[in-house]
């Protein structure tokens, strides 16, 4: 079975959808960026909100005791963009990153 780094270059559902195993490795991604608590939180806040910037999602996690830093943030907005759930879109003007629910992303409206 192949693991996480014979994917590492692939950017589109497309490209997963390629092969039996890049569905089934896109599939178990998904779910776990979408099973996983603090995620789901992270998606529930990028829906509601339709757009947000980096700081101030970061500052609100934090204030909601639900990260405690930028590392840990990092690491799940990673696992969400790569499981295709968030957009990061770089504003050229500012420098500034924003991210916004995708989709797929969208299916947290349905749970819970």
């Amino acid at each position: 079975m192949p693991d996480e780094f014979d994917f590492k270059n692939y950017k589109t559902m497309e490209e997963f959808g390629k092969s039996v195993e890049g569905t089934k490795y896109l599939h178990d991604l998904y779910l776990r960026a979408v099973n996983n608590p603090i995620r789901r939180k992270i998606l529930n806040i990028v829906n509601d909100l339709k757009q947000v910037s980096k700081n101030t999602l970061l500052q609100m996690l934090i204030e909601r005791k639900i990260l405690e830093d930028e590392h840990m943030f990092n690491y799940n907005m990673d696992f969400l963009i790569k499981a295709f759930c968030i957009n990061s879109v770089k504003d050229e003007t500012n420098e500034q990153i924003f991210y916004e629910i995708t989709q797929s992303g969208k299916v947290i409206e349905y749970l819970e």
